[in-house]
């Protein structure tokens, strides 16, 4: 990898139905994180409490906004879900494998 990718992950216990949630309102994620100068991409895992996202940015004030817009977008619209301050867990990606398409000629 030439330039490094940073990313944050974010961990929230006690909220097993949050990810049900946020998948419902899949268009509005999009639409709070795709602007942010940078992004590449966002990740959510169910877990069995809870959930687990990942947003991946080009540098580290990619993901700082990415964890502001998602905190403020979750106080308005989940909340519910919003006084469960979650784990944050951020840095440099280090490693990223992504398979190779080959285009088959025919």
């Amino acid at each position: 990898m030439k330039t490094p990718l940073f990313a944050s992950i974010c961990t929230y216990h006690g909220a097993p139905s949050l990810t049900d949630e946020l998948v419902k309102r899949e268009n509005d994620l999009k639409a709070v994180l795709s602007p942010i100068r940078g992004f590449h991409s966002y990740h959510l895992i169910k877990t069995a409490d809870g959930a687990v996202s990942m947003t991946v940015c080009n540098d580290r004030a990619g993901t700082d906004e990415s964890n502001k817009v998602a905190a403020t977008w979750l106080k308005d619209n989940l909340p519910t879900f919003a006084g469960r301050t979650p784990e944050i867990t951020s840095g440099e990606v280090r490693v990223q494998l992504e398979p190779e398409f080959v285009k088959a000629t025919l």
